[in-house]
């Protein structure tokens, strides 16, 4: 594994790192996870309102209690529940398959000192392997002879969960840990065959992982992450590996990049000596993260390792090490409070959401604040009266590992330049004049390959720019010869704004790659697929300029391909203008896009059916096209295709927040001169 791989998993933490002996962790954790009384403004809001106002609730089998049912109890916490509800269980084995639904927040489950059973005997092949969950599956263990064996003793879908002391017994998939941030400590957790699983994020301290190897393929976790862009994993600190037999992987490659981490973890000799699988996937194994930093024990041996896993560095377990892997600490206190409905409450929008520096002490990313706080600007002046004179020399006098905000400030004119800046050169600015600098280049997919065209291409974090002008000057394809296609600006980097920037070019003129990413006063000029990526993506008060006087036009190819893809684009308070007839919003171009077009003015460029399913009738049912009180000729809903969806005011919300993009956490207002 190459260190800039390495680099691309590393995240800044919200917290200080666990500490290396078992002694301090109580201590750690008392002084990071505070109680709600020393915690006022610090908490998302929805839960500080929540935890003000609990509730309990007691669950007794003998009827001692308001129900003698889990069940029962959770059925009377109203859909769109406001506040911390306790449901106190009392003693006893409860049979029951227990779902909380997603409209259900702030619930806490608390069994008595000696814990209460929530046991049932669902599998795969009755309910599907995630719906089959409890917390303890009473089904055989499966022999491997018949498909939808396996049980699911928990699954957990929600975000930001905690499990404090749970056991959690199954054999094959005990727990889908499927998505979101959820911290596990002094738990239990036991089974045979991916029996930790899913692509959710989190953190298991100082948990008994109780491994039945005494079959022929024993695998602890089988991690869920299948791209670059997905922010997803586990890692495993403090933790003791138990069991019996030989022959358990810690892990294996069920999708193309896990990440999982083994920390300060003891391992009995039920480990395999190799660690890990490539799931027979060998072209797996330059892209998994399979990282071990400091266990001990006979299962712990480096020597016998394959060659893909890595015994990380102090560095490089760093980040797996605190809170900020889950995000349990980041304030983001507007994340939730929408975009107005009308133009004119914008500016007042955001001015209240994305406050300058001096009003955010505390609520950023640690890394963000820090570069912040001491910038440097370097001039690019084409006439020799700046310190460079061409953005190519100023980006190069950056250095790598670079940890401070550095303004590149743009004189006026045309650099006619193709500018990479790196994954390892974070914290970079490009501003330009009012009158905007222009940055042009001629680069084809035939020649770079279509992301590595662009005459722009960011591939590091907390990039901006604004005042600029961004164009791909290679001529408009014709359709009669591939490689044709142009990119002005590729954005793989997360956290990265734009602020009154224009973008030009044909087929592919923005590829909004992966990351979070936010456009603000914009224009967008092209004719096929010329916003495309697996970003997620907000873009405000943005002209979406469409050249339609060819056979095929279409703005959006956004290329979401899973449901546990957290990406999409969300255009709002934005003007659609061009020529020619027959456009469309989006098509399919992968198997599950997410796009939403909400209070946008549309002229008659638009087709009246709106989307197209890329000639894929099957995944008309798995796209997520919606449309939320747009305007103009192109925006009637009455010939729109019937997969494409008028959302309403609750389905419309989360991409109407800067909770869609987390930018509360890193997002700043426009650069100054």
């Amino acid at each position: 594994m190459t260190n800039r791989r390495i680099r691309q998993h590393l995240q800044v933490s919200s917290a200080f790192v666990i500490t290396d002996t078992p002694d301090g962790i109580q201590a750690w954790f008392d002084a990071n996870i505070k109680p709600l009384a020393d915690r006022a403004g610090t908490l998302e809001k929805a839960l500080e309102a929540a935890e003000a106002t609990p509730k309990t609730i007691k669950v007794r089998a003998d009827g001692s209690g308001e129900f003698k049912t889990i069940t029962d109890a959770v059925k009377s916490i109203p859909t769109g529940n406001k506040e911390r509800v306790i449901v106190d269980i009392g003693p006893g084995t409860y049979t029951e398959k227990v779902t909380i639904e997603r409209d259900k927040p702030f619930i806490t489950f608390l069994g008595p000192p000696d814990k209460a059973t929530l046991a049932f005997g669902g599998t795969a092949a009755e309910y599907g392997t995630v719906y089959s969950a409890t917390l303890q599956n009473t089904a055989p263990r499966p022999d491997g002879k018949r498909a939808g064996a396996q049980a699911v003793a928990f699954r957990i879908g929600g975000n930001m969960a905690a499990f404090y002391n749970v056991k959690m017994l199954g054999f094959q998939d005990t727990l889908c840990d499927d998505k979101g941030f959820h911290f596990f400590k002094d738990c239990y957790i036991e089974g045979t065959v991916d029996f930790i699983f899913g692509s959710g994020k989190s953190i298991y301290l100082q948990t008994e992982i109780r491994v039945l190897a005494d079959a022929e393929q024993t695998v602890i976790t089988a991690q869920a992450r299948e791209t670059e862009a997905q922010d997803v994993g586990y890692c495993f600190v403090h933790c003791s590996i138990t069991g019996t037999g030989t022959g358990a992987l810690l892990g294996r490659a069920w999708m193309p990049m896990p990440r999982v981490v083994f920390a300060y973890t003891s391992m009995a000799e039920v480990i395999n000596p190799e660690g890990w699988s490539s799931n027979n996937h060998p072209e797996r194994e330059a892209q998994v993260f399979f990282g071990e930093y400091k266990n001990t024990g006979p299962g712990a041996a480096p020597a016998g390792r394959v060659k893909y896993a890595k015994q990380l560095t102090e560095e490089e377990v760093k980040p797996f090490l605190s809170l900020g892997f889950i995000k349990a600490t980041t304030v983001s206190a507007d994340d939730a409070t929408p975009i107005p409905d009308t133009p004119d409450g914008i500016q007042a929008w955001f001015d209240a959401n994305v406050k300058p520096l001096a009003d955010r002490a505390g609520t950023l990313e640690k890394a963000l604040e820090a570069a912040e706080a001491t910038p440097k600007t370097i001039k690019v002046r084409q006439d020799g009266s700046g310190e460079f004179k061409t953005i190519t020399d100023a980006v190069k006098s950056i250095p790598k590992g670079n940890k401070e905000r550095v303004i590149v400030d743009i004189g006026p004119g045309i650099y006619p330049e193709k500018v990479t800046i790196e994954v390892d050169k974070p914290f970079i600015t490009f501003l330009g004049p009012p009158e905007k600098a222009t940055l042009a280049f001629g680069g084809t997919a035939a020649e770079y390959g279509t992301v590595y065209s662009a005459t722009l291409q960011v591939d590091s974090d907390f990039f901006v720019a604004s005042n600029l002008i961004i164009q791909n000057t290679a001529p408009r394809p014709e359709g009669t010869r591939a490689g044709q296609q142009a990119v002005a600006l590729t954005i793989g980097g997360t956290m990265a704004a734009f602020y009154n920037v224009k973008m030009l070019g044909f087929q592919d003129t923005l590829c909004d790659y992966k990351g979070f990413h936010f456009f603000k006063d914009c224009y967008i000029e092209g004719t096929v697929d010329f916003i495309f990526g697996r970003g997620k993506s907000i873009y405000l008060q943005t002209e979406i300029r469409v050249l339609a006087d060819q056979d095929q036009t279409i703005v959006t190819a956004q290329a979401r391909e899973t449901e546990t893809q957290d990406v999409g684009f969300s255009f709002v308070h934005c003007s659609i203008t061009g020529k020619g007839t027959g456009a469309f919003l989006g098509r399919a171009w992968m198997p599950m896009p997410r796009v939403v077009f909400a209070y946008t003015s549309m002229v008659e460029v638009i087709n009246p059916e709106g989307w197209s399913n890329n000639h894929h009738p099957e995944r008309e049912a798995k796209v997520f096209f919606g449309e939320y009180k747009n305007t103009g000729p192109g925006a009637a809903p009455a010939e729109r295709v019937k997969f494409a969806k008028q959302l309403t005011e609750e389905e419309v919300k989360p991409f109407l927040s800067l909770g869609f993009i987390k930018g509360t956490s890193w997002l700043l207002p426009p650069p100054k001169a």
